[in-house]
């Protein structure tokens, strides 16, 4: 079954830098010691078959012809790193793409999910990005909710889609567009 595809449009809203909750901390890729390591810990709930190595981050991060290091973050909480987000800008097309979106197990429900996808959402705006998509799975509700939140909207061009968004939309209580 094919991932399902949301979109985000540019509102021309000033890009305002999310607010951190205390004892937490938002750091790059490339600020952060031994930050493959970190990343393969996370991804691993949700992401990959359990805890891979570093071929993993090549083929899914080193593989995009437009990934940058900086634009991978790390939410730290109490100096441990426990979630990450990837954005991926093209300058040329100013499309911008939502890249795995984990969140370690220990660390779920306390609103990291959306605090990365504002995070990715100033990223957008302040690189001059007019839209961005992400894939996700049908299963993954919690960062789906998140996804909706800062206003990304589903794909629904095909019936299949368009099937599996009102279940999901059943789901989490939303009302079907």
């Amino acid at each position: 079954m094919p991932q399902l595809i949301m979109y985000w449009k540019n509102d021309g809203v000033a890009p305002v830098l999310p607010k951190v909750p205390e004892g937490c901390d938002i750091c790059r890729y490339t600020e952060l010691d031994g930050a493959m390591d970190k990343w393969l810990d996370i991804v691993q709930y949700g992401l990959s078959n359990g805890r891979c190595g570093e071929d993993y981050y090549r083929g899914s991060m080193l593989s995009l012809k437009l990934y940058s290091e900086d634009k991978c973050f790390f939410i730290l909480e109490n100096g441990q790193a426990v979630a990450t987000i990837t954005v991926v800008c093209d300058y040329e097309t100013r499309e911008g793409l939502i890249h795995m979106v984990a969140c370690a197990e220990s660390a779920r429900g306390r609103g990291y999910g959306t605090l990365l996808m504002q995070v990715a959402s100033y990223v957008l705006k302040t690189e001059g990005m007019e839209r961005a998509r992400l894939t996700t799975d049908d299963w993954r509700i919690p960062a789906i909710k998140s996804y909706l939140r800062i206003g990304f909207t589903p794909d629904r061009s095909t019936e299949d889609f368009k099937a599996r968004w009102e279940k999901i939309y059943g789901q989490i209580g939303y009302k079907t567009q």
